[in-house]
């Protein structure tokens, strides 16, 4: 089988494509046979070496796949050869076969495609996470998405409009604007100000006429300080990322002051502590997308040997949705 491998750390174009040995699973564990694998920006930081978990070299990225359970190793009873799966791993999904757990393996519904079920795992579930386990989001809140053209943007607007919020779209690029409406937005704001600590405050109230209850947080640095100073009393903030690049600082005193909750979404805390809530997860979100309340976003698909062009949609910030490899073999 072929996989794209890292032997060094660097950017995508450092990357190869070399052909391996098939896979084996061992007790508990899946082989599946890839169609698709869905890039994201944290997989940049993965061959760079920027993230918080480091593989050992040499590694193929990416951590979200979908495809045909090829075989399965003793002990493993919820998946079965031939079954359409998703698959969530902290990285090896640029391959043509990935090893997995079997409880990182998701059945995926027959109306669903390859493309699309790759797509829907770690931004959707990110949003989730952050919206209802971190955030306690009721329907009728404020919710204000800041990076909200990214991935985990995208799918916050949808599912909170989806619940019944009113949306707010933060953007560093006003280009965008009708693809944040597009997923959601009922209102968009500009976040790429230098003086985006008091235009993200002025800016809402005079949407709101006060403040927001939620914020999902993706930029960090300046947005982070503007946003926190948008919420109405008792309201939540949620970090996701710092796509921004600037990791900002808490002065606690307007958690103190305005009765907030400051709290944080890894995701991947989750799959690896409580599958089972993941996979409850999953299943509701193919649910909202049979019932036509969210949809995935698949900008582009992209053959494997076009891999350095798909992962530069994303370090270049041309996203419009989710960028697809295909990996048929």
């Amino acid at each position: 089988m072929k996989a794209i491998i890292a032997k060094q750390l660097g950017p995508p174009e450092n990357l190869v494509i070399e052909e391996l040995e098939a896979l084996t699973p061992g007790p508990g564990q899946v082989v599946v046979d890839n169609r698709a694998a869905a890039i994201n920006f944290p997989d940049l930081l993965v061959m760079e070496g920027k993230y918080q978990v480091k593989p050992p070299l040499p590694f193929s990225p990416g951590k979200e796949s979908a495809g045909i359970v090829k075989s399965v190793g003793a002990g493993v009873n919820s998946v079965e050869v031939g079954d359409r799966v998703m698959v969530q791993v902290e990285y090896g999904t640029y391959a043509q076969e990935v090893l997995a757990e079997e409880a990182q393996c998701y059945p995926v519904p027959k109306d669903i495609s390859f493309e699309e079920a790759a797509a829907i795992g770690i931004a959707y579930q990110t949003a989730h996470f952050a919206l209802v386990a971190r955030a306690h989001i009721k329907e009728g809140d404020t919710v204000l998405v800041t990076g909200a053209s990214g991935s985990v943007g995208l799918a916050a607007m949808q599912l909170a409009k989806a619940w019944g919020c009113n949306v707010i779209a933060g953007l560093t690029t006003m280009s965008k604007e009708n693809l944040a409406r597009e997923n959601g937005a009922d209102y968009v704001i500009d976040v790429s100000s230098d003086d985006v600590r008091d235009s993200i405050r002025d800016d809402i109230k005079n949407l709101t006429g006060g403040g927001v209850d939620i914020v999902i947080e993706i930029v960090g640095g300046k947005v982070f300080d503007g946003a926190i100073r948008a919420l109405n009393f008792g309201g939540s903030i949620v970090v996701v990322g710092f796509t921004g690049g600037d990791i900002p600082s808490l002065r606690v005193n307007y958690a103190l002051l305005k009765n907030i909750a400051v709290t944080g979404v890894n995701w991947a805390e989750y799959r690896d502590r409580d599958p089972g809530w993941v996979q409850r997860v999953q299943s509701e979100l193919f649910d909202l997308i049979a019932e036509g309340k969210i949809n995935v976003p698949v900008q582009a698909v992209y053959p494997m040997d076009e891999f350095v062009e798909a992962c530069r949609v994303i370090s270049e910030r041309r996203v419009r949705g989710k960028v697809v490899i295909r990996l048929d073999k």
